[in-house]
């Protein structure tokens, strides 16, 4: 519905907010040429597959399985930069660079990510339930 007005959720495109904790909406609707169904069904996307990434990720360090680690976060720091989380995609990008150094010393980034991500998926959760306008 482009400039028009409505769109996923029934939000009028003004009433997007240009942050949210954890999304840097603005940048992500950028990157999609201002495509908000698009970033609405990619956000329900991460939400149906990637909510447990974090735990996941977390196991996999727990039990030093540096691949396992490495592909959940190259996976999920691809996603989360598409739609402009840009805390978990910080987080995937320095665990990817010290795994690239075979440096494991990686508690402060698997807290991290932890931490921010019950806040990015609140914040997308939000997004695509934008009430009318």
């Amino acid at each position: 519905m482009g400039d028009r007005g409505i769109e996923c959720g029934g939000a009028a495109v003004s009433d997007w907010p240009d942050e949210m904790p954890g999304l840097d909406v603005a940048k992500a609707l950028r990157q999609l040429g201002g495509k908000k169904p698009l970033y609405c069904r990619l956000l329900s996307m991460f939400l149906e597959g990637h909510t447990s990434d974090h735990e996941r990720l977390a196991a996999a360090y727990s039990a030093e399985d540096w691949a396992a680690m490495h592909e959940i976060s190259h996976a999920l720091k691809g996603v989360s930069g598409n739609l402009a989380a840009t805390e978990l995609y910080d987080t995937c990008l320095a665990i990817e660079e010290k795994l690239k150094k075979n440096d494991h010393d990686l508690d402060a980034e698997v807290s991290r990510l932890a931490e921010c991500m019950p806040t990015t998926l609140s914040s997308m959760s939000h997004i695509i339930t934008l009430p009318q306008a």
